[in-house]
């Protein structure tokens, strides 16, 4: 070493006294440990907390998340939403449902501080306002046509009206007053509903769609109800009990397909729920294939069952003890920092393959086990200091990020290194005393690898020349590196919250990626509003103003026309009482004798839907009383609801931005007069290439603009720089610290070369394969880097102190076995149904390949002999 020997003896001569203080007093030092990690093991359980709001995880200080707080606290002060999108078979059916399910959510605030649905109140009212005017004549004209059949079921809403209704319209046409074809669009509508409840199928019947004689629009199905929930972040899914209830409120109403209704859950709060719940599928899978993998390759390196579980206990107990200081420091977890967990399994197993593969070389030499152990201290001991050192100053360079989750975890992890490194060289020496583990057979590695050592001391230029090309490959594909921001990315799309969300996106006026911008006033916000219409990545865009419809006098007029035409259809001065089940009989028995005869009179499909209502009336009369109830459920409840939106459509006055409501003016205008503008893009926003041009057009003209496009993309940014910042200043870092230790140049550009070798090698296979960089694959960067620094110090350490064809040594099959041990257990993640934790455990195998690629290969050749002046 170039280092003064004195130096170097000090270091080794402490670390082997530390070593032999432990085996010498085997049975203290284990019970000091043992009860250390029950300490730790007991606080850890009592002061356990994980947060799950991942809202935390970036600082509040970054100027975009500055103008998303702003928009949050004028436009959306109750938080966090779930958005419940229900879809019926007809549009009375969605009303119904939408109705009930926001009744049942506003009796329970304690549950939910607020429940809001967009489409009720002043756009019931107003609705006929916002169409246009043909679209508004012909609705009211539709309406005017029903007359004759609406007011008499007004007056009577059962199915004794129904029938009666029906068998009056068909003494006209008996009369000679109409023709039976004109009543074809009713009578077929109840055939059906009549046969499907007869073949115990959902029978829905859409009054409104036998009114129009039109299929209903797709938009009139559907009902949105938007809930902000009281969530506890506390728990692994902070949304469980709303969500819970919600669903148990569906099931209790009745809301299922069996009865025409779909309900859905989709937004903030189900999208982490759910994935948080797709995080643990297969978890016991994926534990089990990483705990077996683990036990094969300790038990392929070192062969022996006691030095085995000294290494495991060594480990959890250093888990526990790293866990509680994380709890020590931030009192809670988040879903980042809680990734310590697999970070410290895989160094700390690293760390003691390394010491117990050098102890049982020595201790098979014929060394006894205190004399083993304390030249394992003496041999590799600074190797494992200065590792552990050199990932400890690389996590926690990661602390002045600032992405808050990558930060904590970088404190913890890098804190855990210090754990490891003090556990492995006092508790683990005294474990291996205590369980004296017996000599074996030497290890066999040096015959195996005796020729490949030869072939790359022999062929160092082509080796080294091999890498070069590959490095250059690798580092001209960087450019076609991705990172995808876009966490919808990472979700299952199995799962309701995000099939949900892609469905709403595909439809412009539903979708959910709309850009916010928070203007000084309401002039101003229409001024930039205008601009913004004008570009082409842009759909609509929206202000308060637009809330005022057009061509208001002709379309008051219109429906103030038809309001006074059906004053007294909708209005009955006297509603008869419900009839008795005879009297329903009775009804549909005259009405199918009404059908027949009137078949008799006419010929055509229109008779033969006739006498098919008649065949299903009768079967109706010939039913029992449960059945008949079904049927009336199945068909007047759409009646009374139809009557009350009519009613209420029939009400609408004129609309100004003085008369909108209070519950409107909310959701654009701002107390202090600030003004919202909402932009909607144009194409698929779940195209990271369309969301990019879209932001990118808004945010040249609206800089301030916020949003959830705006969000993603920031946020996505964040990350990726921290992990650069992180990158960066660990490099400088670890290099200043080899620098001061190895204190030769050559030594340390030959320690970092490999490292970068690797990374290159590894983002340049996910360019080949297809695989971009995500918030959840980049948390396998650190432990990665991690593993790569202290595999290669291993190596140019053992090789300054004089070790000659390290390949055929015992040091290479710590490295490989390790590099296995991580490699197989953590590369089960691959198995995860979770796209985001796959794609880490595939970035964990392709990365650990080519590590063992560099170490094994290019290490070796890039070192050469030993250096002749080692210290």
């Amino acid at each position: 070493m170039t280092t003064p020997s004195g130096q170097a003896d000090g270091a080794a001569g402490f670390l082997g006294r530390l070593v032999s203080f432990s085996s010498a007093r085997p049975r203290l030092v284990a019970a000091l440990g043992i009860l250390l990690g029950l300490a730790a093991l007991a606080f850890f359980g009592a002061r356990f907390s994980m947060t799950t709001d991942t809202n935390q995880l970036i600082s509040r200080h970054l100027p975009w998340r500055q103008r998303e707080a702003v928009y949050n606290r004028l436009f959306q002060p109750q938080g966090a939403k779930i958005v419940i999108v229900i879809d019926a078979a007809t549009p009375e059916l969605a009303e119904e449902a939408a109705k009930g399910m926001a009744s049942q959510l506003r009796g329970r605030p304690d549950l939910f501080h607020g429940v809001d649905r967009p489409d009720e109140g002043f756009f019931t009212r107003e609705g006929l306002l916002y169409e246009p005017l043909t679209d508004v004549r012909s609705n009211l004209d539709q309406l005017i046509a029903a007359q004759p059949f609406l007011g008499p079921l007004a007056a009577d809403p059962s199915l004794r009206g129904l029938m009666s209704t029906l068998s009056t319209t068909l003494q006209g046409v008996g009369g000679g007053q109409a023709k039976l074809s004109d009543l074809g669009r009713p009578i077929r509508a109840l055939a059906v509903t009549l046969e499907q409840l007869r073949a115990g199928r959902p029978a829905p019947f859409s009054w409104r769609g036998m009114i129009t004689g039109n299929a209903p629009d797709p938009r009139e199905l559907r009902r949105f109800i938007l809930v902000s929930p009281t969530l506890d972040y506390d728990q692994l899914q902070a949304g469980a009990r709303p969500t819970l209830f919600i669903r148990s409120a569906a099931r209790a109403l009745g809301l299922d397909p069996a009865h025409g209704v779909r309900v859905r859950l989709t937004g903030p709060t189900p999208l982490e729920d759910e994935e948080l719940a797709t995080l643990s599928d297969r978890a016991g899978l994926i534990a089990t294939i990483a705990l077996a993998a683990i036990l094969a390759m300790l038990w392929l390196a070192v062969r022996s069952r006691r030095l085995i579980l000294a290494i495991l206990v060594t480990m959890i107990v250093g888990l526990v003890v790293a866990g509680a200081f994380g709890l020590l420091i931030f009192r809670k977890f988040n879903v980042i920092s809680v990734a310590f967990i697999p970070l410290f399994v895989g160094l700390g197993l690293d760390f003691g393959i390394q010491f117990s593969v050098r102890f049982r070389t020595e201790h098979d030499a014929g060394a006894s086990v205190p004399g083993a152990l304390v030249a394992t201290a003496m041999g590799m001991g600074r190797s494992l200091a200065l590792a552990a050192t050199a990932i400890a100053c690389g996590f926690l360079s990661c602390a002045p990020t600032a992405y808050v989750g990558l930060s904590q975890l970088g404190v913890i992890a890098g804190l855990g290194m210090f754990i490891a490194l003090g556990l492995n060289l006092t508790l683990l020496p005294a474990l291996v005393t205590l369980m004296s583990p017996p000599r074996r057979a030497a290890f066999e590695d040096a015959r195996r690898l005796e020729r490949l050592d030869g072939f790359i001391l022999g062929h160092r230029r082509l080796v080294l020349q091999t890498a070069l090309v590959a490095a250059v490959a690798s580092l001209a594909l960087l450019p076609w590196l991705r990172f995808d921001f876009n966490p919808l990315h990472l979700k299952s799309a199995r799962t309701e919250s995000v099939s949900t969300l892609l469905d709403l996106n595909s439809d412009p006026e539903e979708s959910m990626s709309a850009i916010e911008i928070v203007s000084s006033s309401l002039s101003s916000a229409d001024a930039l509003a205008a601009k913004l219409r004008g570009l082409p990545e842009v759909r609509e865009v929206r202000t308060i103003s637009n809330l005022v419809p057009g061509d208001q006098p002709a379309k008051l007029a219109a429906i103030a026309d038809a309001a006074n035409l059906l004053d007294l259809t909708l209005d009955p001065l006297v509603v008869a009482p419900p009839p008795t089940d005879a009297e329903t009989v009775t009804s549909l028995r005259q009405t199918a004798s009404d059908l027949r005869a009137a078949a008799a009179d006419s010929s055509g499909l229109s008779a033969g839907d006739t006498l098919r209502l008649a065949g299903d009336l009768d079967w109706l009369a010939a039913a029992g009383p449960p059945v008949r109830g079904q049927a009336s459920r199945a068909l007047m409840p759409g009646l009374s609801t139809l009557l009350e939106q009519t009613r209420s459509l029939l009400q609408a006055g004129p609309v100004s931005l003085a008369t909108l409501p209070a519950e409107v003016r909310k959701d654009w205008i701002a107390p202090d007069g600030r003004a919202r503008v909402s932009v909607i893009p144009k194409g698929n926003p779940n195209d990271n290439r369309v969301l990019t041009r879209f932001i990118d057009a808004v945010t040249k003209v609206a800089p301030t603009a916020t949003g959830t496009p705006i969000d993603v993309r920031e946020g996505g940014r964040t990350v990726a720089t921290a992990f650069v910042e992180a990158g960066v200043l660990s490099f400088i870092v670890i290099t200043a610290l080899l620098f001061f230790v190895l204190r030769r140049v050559r030594d340390v550009a030959i320690t970092m070369a490999p490292i970068v070798l690797t990374g290159l090698l590894t983002m340049g296979s996910c360019v080949v394969i297809g695989q971009p960089l995500n918030f959840a694959n980049i948390i396998a960067l650190p432990l990665l880097f991690g593993i790569g620094v202290a595999f290669h110090i291993y190596f140019v350490m053992a090789w300054r102190s004089g070790g000659a064809h390290l390949l055929q040594s015992s040091l290479t099959r710590a490295i490989f076995f390790s590099a296995l041990a991580t490699a197989t257990g953590f590369g089960s993640l691959w198995a995860s149904s979770h796209p985001g934790t796959a794609s880490m455990g595939k970035i964990l195998m392709i990365s650990l390949i080519w590590t063992l690629v560099s170490a094994l290969l290019f290490q070796p050749a890039l070192m050469g002999p030993p250096p002749k002046d080692r210290g």
